[in-house]
């Protein structure tokens, strides 16, 4: 069961986003209650849910943690650890357009939008006290509860954080437009209604609490000569220029 849970956790966050993801093997990193993956590539076609005509030129997660509470599943905090997120997107280029892709993204945008007036239908719909009484035997309103809970108090902690646009089309000339964003760290937990942080045990009539965390966080703006955009690099001279281009920023 721990496994399954695990794995849903894992594949319903970061399945979409990065390639090769396998939960099939975790009962052994299970024992001490902490999952940790390394070098994770980003998929390509990563943001396409998000409706616009740009992908991922390069990018990858550099370690993913999770930390389990073993013995406290249903009430404590699941944590995420997610350590250098490097991105590099851009426009889709007309040359790689491919149309079938391209109707295949719209549909799965579509989709998800569909799930998440879904979603927020069903969670008005529960709030009626005799729903799962007429719709749901009790084991499922327990899963249902359980994986609620999990994700209600799910605690998310991102470190070294950079994601950068560069378009290289919209200028007539050899140059283009870089701009960007740095974090150096964001968290986010749930907690009560005074702001205090901790495990909640959240129903369909309560509020829910989070409190979120920003730490040097910067933008910019660059216009730069197209043989100096990071795109086509490959992943590992991205990760060591991404590196100590920030290590240099915060000096």
């Amino acid at each position: 069961m721990l496994e399954g849970l695990v794995a849903w956790v894992l594949n319903n966050y970061l399945g979409k986003y990065v390639e090769n993801l396998n939960t099939d093997q975790l009962s052994i990193a299970l024992l001490s209650g902490e999952v940790e993956l390394e070098n994770l590539p980003l998929k390509k076609e990563a943001l396409h849910h998000i409706g616009l005509p740009i992908e991922i030129k390069a990018g990858f997660i550099g370690k993913v943690r999770l930390q389990v509470p073993v013995r406290q599943i249903r009430t404590a905090s699941w944590v995420i650890v997610i350590e250098q997120l490097y991105l590099v997107a851009g426009p889709i280029s007309l040359d790689e357009f491919d149309s079938e892709t391209e109707e295949q993204a719209i549909l799965e945008y579509k989709l998800s939008r569909l799930d998440s007036l879904e979603a927020r239908w069903r969670t008005d719909t529960e709030r009626d006290p005799g729903y799962y009484a007429t719709s749901y035997s009790s084991w499922v309103n327990y899963g249902t509860s359980l994986i609620t809970n999990i994700i209600e108090n799910l605690q998310l902690n991102i470190k070294d954080v950079h994601i950068r646009y560069e378009d290289s089309v919209t200028l007539p000339d050899d140059t283009g437009v870089a701009l960007g964003v740095t974090i150096g760290a964001l968290t986010a937990q749930s907690c009560d209604a005074s702001w205090i942080p901790g495990s909640t045990s959240w129903n369909l009539t309560d509020a829910s609490f989070k409190l979120m965390e920003l730490d040097r966080l910067s933008i910019y703006w660059n216009h730069l000569k197209k043989d100096e955009f990071l795109g086509s690099l490959n992943l590992g001279d991205l990760a060591v220029y991404i590196y100590f281009s920030t290590s240099n920023s915060n000096n």
